[in-house]
């Protein structure tokens, strides 16, 4: 499961790519590339993963991204099944942050849609009333040509930076900033832990992977990932809980141990830590928010 760096397509006519996609799923597997990207989920529900964070997706999600930072949406099992009703959509922008030139957002005026840039590094999940704002914007400029495009785009960055409406998604600096025998080896790890995150996984493991001691490779993952071993597929599993949580076919004990933990109290104190409510309460919230969906 190493991520693919992804070779984008421009036409000559356009300096960055803005499209719609609508396929039985979203067949990209997990990869990267050196441009920005913006993901609106149209119709569709699933899981995505953006560097080391797992959530559920649904329409109307949408995440901000910046370059070189491996990300895959993967729909849930019924889109594969060739049902003839179901669709993936989505609107994609791609750009480099030179599209404009080179030093074009190092000008003064544009200091605060550099920090934005910043934080895209991360992956941003954008949330409320500026999610519906550059949604409708998104929408709009796949009928757009010639300089109303770029002015589209400049719009919808300048909201973003404006907004206090995101959350980070990806732990800080989990980025593929270079080739070094460092990022390979804990890329190696990386997709290890992301096919067997189910199962027990010891940190001799994981350093027999890296063909490092215990001790350089707990050095080497934290400089990379800004975290333990140990929180890092905590975090992992506890996303794929909240996933099969609001699936609603399981019960909490055995999304304990579907999602990789060993016992009942262990899971319910990282389910807390990592997402503030116990698992019940989760569930209970999940409830609530669809049936205020449901009478609105």
């Amino acid at each position: 499961m190493k991520p693919i760096l992804e070779k984008l397509t421009l036409e000559p006519k356009y300096s960055f790519v803005v499209l719609k996609d609508k396929l039985p799923y979203y067949p990209t597997p997990w990869h990267f590339h050196p441009e920005f990207e913006l993901v609106l989920v149209v119709k569709s529900t699933g899981q995505r993963i953006v560097g080391d964070k797992i959530e559920n997706f649904s329409d109307g999600d949408l995440v901000f991204m910046g370059p070189n930072l491996p990300h895959v949406y993967t729909n849930d099992n019924w889109y594969y099944e060739g049902r003839k009703d179901l669709f993936a959509e989505a609107i994609v922008i791609h750009f480099s942050e030179d599209f404009l030139g080179k030093g074009f957002f190092e000008l003064p005026e544009m200091a605060h849609i550099k920090q934005l840039f910043q934080r895209s590094y991360c992956g941003l999940k954008i949330e409320g009333k500026t999610r519906e704002k550059i949604a409708i914007k998104m929408h709009r400029m796949l009928s757009l040509n010639g300089s109303s495009r770029i002015i589209a785009l400049l719009s919808i960055l300048e909201t973003l930076s404006a907004s206090t409406q995101y959350k980070l998604l990806s732990s800080s600096g989990f980025t593929l900033k270079s080739n070094s025998l460092g990022t390979e080896r804990i890329t190696k790890v990386y997709e290890y832990i992301l096919l067997n995150f189910k199962k027990d996984i010891s940190l001799e493991e994981v350093s027999g992977i890296a063909n490092m001691a215990t001790n350089s490779f707990c050095r080497l993952f934290k400089s990379h990932t800004r975290k333990t071993f140990v929180t890092f597929i905590n975090e992992i599993r506890i996303g794929y809980a909240c996933k099969l949580i609001s699936e609603n076919k399981k019960a909490i004990a055995d999304i304990c141990y579907s999602s990789g933990f060993n016992n009942l109290s262990n899971f319910n104190r990282q389910f807390k830590k990592i997402t503030k409510k116990s698992p019940l309460q989760y569930k209970k919230n999940l409830y609530q928010n669809s049936l205020t969906r449901i009478m609105h």
